[in-house]
């Protein structure tokens, strides 16, 4: 009997412990362990293989652990066949029998509107490899040595354009290979960056193999469809293509997640925080001030060009920068949804071509300082009010703007504008003396915001 818990322990180490102490107190539970355990090992699976040799298939079982047939194929380890499939249903692909259950017939019907417009949402969240090809600008008649990078991009409808991934602009920054990969597949889909806007750093991809180009003589094909606007679970297949739809400019302290495939890892990758600021920042990648919205998730390298999504899976922003520093924390830039709709409109009026941002073209100067107001004649002005209003006391009227120091030969301004004016309005919204218009209740914004 001693020689039988020898035997035992070689193959349940764990357990040896346990067994020892079972026989000190009584012998007949261990008596009966044994006999629960041999005929468990009698129950040992193997794991099918689907092999191609000599162009032919072959199905091979390799031995596996020594494990209880109670949990083979339970859910315990890998999800549970049995929840998808039927045994019994001989329609079923032997394929997909895998553990790839994405392609279920019925796994969109099992799902609630929510757990859907979800799948949907994080299916159309693409991980793009780029092969950056930089020019050496002190010797421009070669090439520096060819990197790679790893970054986010999600599927956009652009009006009277079509399907286009976005991303941002430094994500395939002199890219000589792009390509894409969607969400629990293997396959890369080669990409061609139609237009880039360093200024905003964005970019739109096309990707042939994903979004075929429309034919007039054709019907559109297959599993290719836009279903911003339907959100209808019943007609969709596993090859559907969801473009993400474009929500509002969010408020102060709602809450956001951000979609991506950062570094740490290969899969896809969600974070949520809330909305802590916006304002004029900016932009490294061509040191351009435009609008930006500060969140508190964590936005890692990896996560550029990747979506920013409010409670409504709806598209808010673009992950695009962050401050590196100790002393710094939670703190990622988005590109906001403004910026974005101004960018796809600059896009489709030029067909497929980015042209720019509006700037005014002068250079001002701030006018707090009360002696330079004072000799600019700046004062109080009394005209527009009268000298009581319900019996309360004469209110005073602000004069304020900002002060041309300069106006650029090459601006739109150039022979409108002269030095020395002072901007006091723009459309109706008054400029503050730090060159500044309000924006929202509590925030105020730059005029350049206004202008671009």
């Amino acid at each position: 009997f001693y020689q039988k818990i020898v035997d035992l322990e070689k193959s349940y180490r764990n357990c040896h412990h346990l067994f020892l102490n079972c026989m000190m107190t009584d012998p007949s539970i261990i008596s009966t362990t044994l006999l629960l355990l041999f005929s468990s090992c009698a129950h040992s699976f193997s794991t099918p293989l689907n092999i191609k040799r000599n162009n032919a298939i072959v199905s091979k079982q390799i031995p596996g652990s020594r494990l209880s047939a109670t949990i083979e194929r339970d859910g315990l380890f890998w999800p549970s066949l049995s929840k998808h499939y039927d045994s019994n249903n001989k329609d079923v692909d032997d394929e997909l029998l895998g553990g790839d259950f994405s392609h279920d017939p019925n796994h969109y019907e099992e799902m609630d509107e929510q757990e859907y417009l979800m799948t949907m949402t994080l299916d159309s969240v693409l991980k793009i490899y780029a092969t950056h090809s930089e020019p050496d600008f002190l010797i421009p008649w070669q090439k520096r040595h060819q990197t790679t990078s790893t970054s986010s991009g999600f599927v956009i409808d652009v009006p009277g354009i079509g399907l286009r991934v976005m991303t941002n602009a430094h994500s395939v920054e002199y890219g000589s290979v792009v390509q894409v990969q969607k969400r629990g597949e293997d396959e890369k889909h080669a990409a061609v960056v139609e237009a880039v806007g360093n200024e905003c750093d964005l970019a739109l991809l096309r990707v042939d193999s994903l979004f075929p180009p429309p034919n007039e003589d054709k019907a559109p094909p297959e599993g290719v469809r836009n279903k911003t606007s339907n959100r209808n679970k019943n007609d969709d297949d596993e090859n559907l293509t969801y473009a993400l739809p474009l929500g509002p400019l969010p408020a102060l302290q709602d809450e956001v997640e951000v979609l991506g495939y950062p570094m740490g890892g290969d899969s896809l990758c969600v974070t949520k925080g809330v909305v802590s600021r916006i304002e004029m920042q900016e932009y490294a990648q061509a040191g351009a001030r435009l609008l930006a919205i500060q969140i508190d998730a964590a936005i890692n390298p990896g996560n550029s060009g990747g979506p920013v999504v409010n409670e409504e899976m709806e598209v808010i922003g673009v992950a695009f920068q962050g401050i590196d520093e100790e002393s710094i924390e939670n703190v990622g830039y988005v590109v906001p949804v403004s910026v974005m709709r101004h960018f796809l409109e600059d896009v489709r009026r030029h067909n497929g071509n980015y042209t720019g941002f509006c700037h005014l073209g002068v250079d001002i100067c701030f006018l707090e300082n009360v002696a330079f107001r004072n000799y600019l004649k700046l004062g109080v002005n009394n005209e527009d009010y009268p000298e009581s209003v319900n019996g309360a006391p004469k209110r005073k009227k602000r004069v304020t703007g900002v002060m041309v120091r300069r106006v650029q030969p090459t601006s739109g301004s150039y022979g409108i504008l002269r030095n020395m004016d002072v901007i006091m309005a723009v459309d109706g919204i008054p400029v503050g003396n730090d060159g500044k218009i309000p924006f929202r209740r509590g925030e105020r914004v730059d005029l350049s915001c206004y202008v671009s």
